[in-house]
């Protein structure tokens, strides 16, 4: 059985972390019943990180909310409307991703893959739940509201990927001494989300600072990734070396893996 356009704009909204938490959890519900539908959502996610990889990720969702206009205005003609309704949106986007994954997979080869790994293990932190997670280690107490609304303001920023909104809304904020070490983690990691790692590698290297034991491990794993995105070997395996073996920390096993893949 096929999914339906409307399925596919549901992977992308849950990918995306668009969804609600109440439609989030009925959908997590569909993948759990539906061996095709978590098929096609683990291809979904692979290309995503295909594209990502090779930087044409916005010119794709571009070009798609390009068409999708276009189909709308073609309602309105008899004539191009039969067209269209023989050629799904979700086709035509496909067919768009999968020519890019073929015109980037030789550069991708050409390049290592140092860059892929970093961003695999990148999505897999923020796997289940972006926005919670980003909430932990946050200093909510002893922060003026003004200081919490553009937090709160970034946090959602970040979990709809507008990764420049979040740094021009951090980086401008006065110095605190509660939220310093929070502020550089998440600019920092902002940053690299950016596919920026060497303006990242100085803000997550003062955010281990930190008292929070929490937020120095996150500050930790996350430079260790901005250096396996600027391939720098060097600096990324004793880290990783590092995290691998301490049994209490929660990036172990992605650790693990990554330096399995760069070593």
């Amino acid at each position: 059985m096929r999914l339906t356009e409307d399925q596919y704009e549901l992977i992308e909204a849950y990918l995306k972390n668009e969804l609600s938490a109440t439609d989030r959890s009925t959908f997590e519900a569909d993948i759990q019943a539906d061996a095709q539908l978590r098929t096609e959502i683990e291809r979904q996610r692979n290309l995503r990180l295909g594209l990502r990889a090779i930087g044409i990720t916005h010119a794709l969702d571009q070009a798609r909310i390009q068409y999708k206009t276009s189909l709308l205005a073609a309602k309105s003609s008899p004539k191009r409307s039969t067209i269209f309704q023989s050629f799904p949106a979700w086709t035509y986007w496909a067919a768009a991703a999968s020519i890019a994954v073929v015109v980037g997979f030789g550069y991708l080869v050409y390049q290592g893959n140092a860059s892929w790994q970093a961003d695999l293990a990148y999505y897999e932190t923020f796997r289940s739940d972006a926005n919670a997670d980003l909430l932990k280690g946050f200093p909510a107490e002893n922060v003026s509201s003004e200081t919490k609304v553009t937090f709160l303001d970034a946090f959602k920023n970040y979990k709809a990927g507008n990764y420049d909104a979040v740094i021009e809304r951090l980086k401008n904020l006065p110095l605190d001494k509660q939220t310093v070490h929070y502020k550089d983690f998440l600019l920092g990691l902002s940053y690299l989300s950016n596919d920026q790692p060497v303006e990242a590698v100085p803000l997550l290297t003062k955010a281990q600072q930190t008292p929070s034991p929490e937020l120095r491990q996150k500050a930790v794993w996350f430079l260790a990734l901005a250096y396996v995105k600027m391939n720098e070997k060097e600096q990324a395996i004793p880290i990783l070396k590092q995290i691998s073996a301490d049994k209490m920390n929660p990036f172990q096993s992605l650790a693990q893996k990554v330096l399995r893949k760069i070593q």
